[in-house]
Order: structure tokens, then C-alpha cells, then sequence
């Protein structure tokens, strides 16, 4: 079995469906449709507007120089923790990563439950944490107040609170306002054509990994050797259709 495929064992009646179901795919060309960026796969309304995250990894690599760059400094300011706050999109691909790579000093909140709040700020020394808020629209309720809550908390202790602070935000959102009056250390922008359940190969998704120490252009080159394989026009090879199917 090559490296980006899968196999799988299914009875017997949703085996004939699948193939049944393959074989439609392959008469209306949907997958080279789909890369074609074509609403009609789905209603010709305005899919073809959210479909940037099939471009992501090629636009991403063309900044792969702002990424070390961010990498490099969050290390020479000595962070020792990481608290991502998001919602959803913005946050599963992060929470993914942590646990994959086993990174226990970095933290996703994600819910305003009073006593998840103070769990999470439990486990952090404040004034050595960097702060990641993370929302597509900068108008989530529940990002927002996390950043106040631990802006304020952060600004008990330090005259430049802002600068233990990162947004992650789609331009010309209310975040990237806050952001900047605030004094925020970074503001990285994310994709308006991207939705935010698809936003892992964004900022939204390489921002987090980067601070977890993780190599953004290894990450990407990986996704490219996916993205090859899910190019393929053949269903049956096709391990993104073929999970899809």
C-alpha cells in the first residue's frame, strides 16, 4: 500500500453501493470538476467562492519566510507556554496537532465554561505565554472574550500586554482592529475563500503549528504529496474521494 491511501473492508451491500457510487463519479468527472473550482458539483450557487483551501498550500509556501520568522522570534522572547482561543474551525486543527505531536505546553480553549477557564489559566505562568486568538470573522462571541479576559489578566502584570498576543483573522475583521489598537505582537491573516472547517493548511492551522515548534514548510510539502493523490481522477485511487464516497 503506498503511503497516502488506505484500505478498507465494508459488507457487502454498502460495498456495491460504493462502486456503483464510484462509477457515477467517474461518468460525471466530479473530481476534476471539484479542482476545476466548478459550483455545479454541488447547487451553481456560490460554492466556487469557498473553495480557496484547494489553492492553500501553494499560496502558504510563497510565505514561508513570515512563518520562520515567527518561529524565531516567539523563541527569543522566551515563551514557555502557547494558549490558542478559538471556536470550531479555528481551533480543531490545532487541538489535532497538539495531540498528535504530544505538545503538553501548548493549550486550546474553546469553551467559556468558568471552570475550563480557570483549569486552563491553572496551567500557565501568565507573564510567559504567548496568546493565540484565533477567529475567521473577529466577531465570535466566545474568542472575544477570551482575549479580554486574559488581556486583562496579562495587563495586571505587564505594562505591554499586547505583546505576549497574536491574532489569527480574515482581513479587515473586527479582530484585526483590536489587534492592532491593542498593540498585538502579530496579526496573521487567514483566506476569505476559505471556511473555517477547512482552514488547517491556513494560517489557521500553520500559525499553531509553527508555535508548537513544528517545521511549517515540512508540514506543507507533506500536504503537497496528499494533494497529489487526491488529484487523481480515478475515485478508486483517490484517497480524499474515496473517504468522501
Amino acid at each position: 500500500m503506498s503511503i497516502n491511501s488506505f484500505t478498507y473492508s465494508l459488507p457487502i451491500e454498502i460495498e456495491n453501493a460504493l462502486v456503483h457510487l464510484i462509477a457515477k463519479w467517474g461518468e460525471s468527472e466530479k473530481i476534476k470538476r471539484i479542482w476545476e473550482k466548478d459550483a455545479s458539483v454541488w447547487t451553481s450557487d456560490d460554492e466556487a467562492k469557498w473553495l480557496g483551501w484547494l489553492d492553500i498550500v501553494d499560496d502558504e509556501l510563497g510565505d514561508l519566510k513570515k512563518y520562520r520568522a515567527f518561529a524565531s522570534d516567539i523563541k527569543s522572547a522566551g515563551f514557555e507556554h502557547v494558549l490558542l482561543m478559538g471556536m470550531g474551525g479555528s481551533s480543531l486543527c490545532p487541538e489535532v496537532l497538539a495531540m498528535t505531536f504530544g505538545k503538553t505546553h501548548f493549550h486550546i480553549l474553546d469553551s467559556t465554561d468558568p471552570a475550563q477557564v480557570k483549569t486552563v489559566e491553572s496551567k500557565l505562568d501568565l507573564a510567559k505565554t504567548l496568546f493565540i486568538v484565533a477567529s475567521k470573522s473577529g466577531s465570535t462571541l466566545e474568542p472575544n472574550c477570551f482575549k479580554q479576559y486574559f488581556f486583562d489578566r496579562v495587563s495586571q502584570i505587564s505594562n505591554e500586554a499586547g505583546k505576549q498576543f497574536v491574532a489569527i483573522t480574515d482581513p479587515g475583521s473586527k479582530m484585526e482592529k483590536v489587534a492592532t489598537d491593542d498593540g498585538f505582537r502579530h496579526i496573521f491573516y487567514g483566506k476569505p475563500e476559505i471556511g473555517g472547517r477547512f482552514s488547517a493548511l491556513s494560517a489557521f492551522g500553520l500559525v499553531a503549528a509553527v508555535s508548537m515548534g513544528l517545521e511549517a514548510e515540512y508540514f506543507w510539502k507533506s500536504a503537497k504529496k496528499m494533494i497529489g493523490a487526491c488529484r487523481d481522477r480515478d475515485a478508486r485511487s483517490n484517497p480524499g474521494a474515496l473517504l468522501g464516497l
